[in-house]
């Protein structure tokens, strides 16, 4: 009986809402965030005094989480409305929806305005606004200048050409030898009159000719792409 008695006090003790704070916040230390969401939620649901922690914590769970839509509900209870505002903003920011985090955090004031404006910076520099972004947070110098894919296309009139101008040397020069090599035999079969192998081969050339300049222009777009990426992670570890 008396066995009995004591699991009954220990279990009545695992539900006191301290013992439930305590756990869910060891949790959450341990990045454990989904079991931490259910004992927080326990813990608004026994306690009869709710501070401001665990509604927090509850909305840093769900955006750990990737469950960005139900964080945006659960933001609502926040009472402070400068704190929602910001609170917003950076689930909107978690989510990669810069303009809707935009939204918020532009309308945000004190305490808040400082990790505001990294998130505005940081939101503008993944878009890969590098001269918006610089308004915000610091950006190194100099900023990636683009090359232009149209004149990827103009230097791709001579085969390889355009993904020599995107700095891919090598690839310029084994589309030269590629199409010049096609080029080649299709002249060789047409001098020996031999028009069914001169056709496939001018056919190859041709084809090979309209990729040369595909290839030039996205040799271009991706050397854009790279300058880009790789500036964003250089704002990413100084900021």
């Amino acid at each position: 009986m008396n066995l009995l008695i004591l699991c009954l006090l220990c279990q009545t003790e695992l539900f006191e809402p301290a013992k439930i704070g305590e756990f869910a916040d060891h949790l959450y230390n341990t990045g454990d965030y989904a079991a931490a969401l259910n004992e927080y939620r326990r813990f608004l649901f026994v306690s009869d005094s709710i501070t401001e922690k665990p509604r927090d914590r509850i909305v840093d769970c769900l955006i750990r989480l990737g469950r960005n839509e139900e964080a945006i509900l659960e933001s609502e209870n926040i009472d402070d409305l400068n704190k929602r505002n910001f609170t917003k903003g950076l689930i909107y920011f978690s989510a990669g929806d810069f303009d809707s985090s935009r939204a918020y955090l532009q309308s945000v004031d004190v305490p808040y305005v400082s990790d505001s404006r990294r998130l505005l910076g940081l939101g503008h520099a993944y878009e890969y606004e590098f001269d918006k972004a610089a308004e915000y947070i610091r950006v190194p110098s100099p900023i990636p200048a683009h090359r232009s894919p149209g004149l990827g296309a103009l230097f791709s009139v001579v085969p390889g050409g355009g993904q020599i101008y995107a700095g891919r040397i090598g690839d310029g020069i084994y589309s030269f030898l590629v199409f010049g090599t096609a080029a080649l035999l299709s002249y060789y079969y047409y001098e020996r009159d031999e028009n069914v192998k001169f056709g496939i081969s001018l056919t190859a050339a041709i084809l090979l000719y309209a990729g040369n300049i595909y290839g030039g222009i996205n040799a271009v777009r991706n050397y854009n792409l790279y300058s880009d990426e790789t500036f964003l992670q250089r704002i990413l570890r100084g900021n």
